[in-house]
């Protein structure tokens, strides 16, 4: 009999993200950088670590807890702006097959964009630029933006993560994340969204611990 465990998959990596990149173009096999296979006795403080941490981080917490220290102190709160879009990235290929996709090609877009005076916190200018993510399938579209607001005098002045599918059937959907001017990391009280989200984006929020704080009719 085989030992059980579980295959706990990590906040990914830029690097991470390019070996799923290749992997879905048939370019790269084994196995992915940000998942590990963790017995059972390590599988329960595995799946805390990995709603916060990289593969790489949360595999040295792991070797700290198994000499009987106390690691969840180590995990913040927050999640990280940049690491939210790169999860929300990885799971492209899996909204694509969720609306019917068999083409996993993601296709990417930059623009720039006049932002209106309430989108923008005091100060910023209404200059913004956006990066867009988009993958297609049978019943519509799916993409992540992550959109880059500034100070007037320069620097970042807020960056915000948008999800989201325009999808026939169900009705459409948008889960958006704006934290607090000049933070980099955010919580359920920045978290905004409208429509149903669809069970993938579902199951996101709730192993990432992120419970939308309010709705857009």
């Amino acid at each position: 009999m085989g030992e059980r465990g579980a295959l706990v998959e990590f906040v990914p990596r830029e690097e991470d993200l390019e070996w799923h990149e290749r992997a879905a173009r048939g370019r790269d096999g084994g196995h992915p950088p940000d998942a590990l296979w963790l017995c059972e006795r390590h599988a329960g403080c595995g799946w805390m670590l990995a709603r916060r941490l990289d593969a790489r981080r949360g595999l040295d917490l792991l070797r700290t807890a198994d000499e009987g220290i106390d690691v969840s102190g180590q995990v913040p709160p927050e999640l990280a702006v940049d690491d939210w879009e790169r999860i929300l990235r990885r799971a492209l290929p899996d909204f694509a097959m969720e609306l019917g996709g068999e083409d996993l090609e993601v296709e990417e877009d930059e623009q720039s964009y006049y932002a209106e005076d309430g989108e923008i916190p005091p100060g910023a200018a209404h200059g913004a630029d956006a990066y867009t993510w988009t993958v297609a399938g049978a019943r519509g579209e799916a993409w992540v933006t992550r959109a880059t607001l500034y100070w007037r005098g320069g620097g970042v002045a807020r960056t915000d993560i948008h999800v989201g599918s325009s999808s026939r059937e169900p009705s459409g959907w948008t889960v958006w994340v704006e934290p607090d001017a000049g933070a980099t990391r955010f919580t359920s009280a920045h978290v905004t969204m409208s429509g149903d989200p669809s069970p993938l984006m579902v199951e996101l929020l709730e192993r990432y611990g992120l419970e939308p704080a309010r709705v857009r009719r």
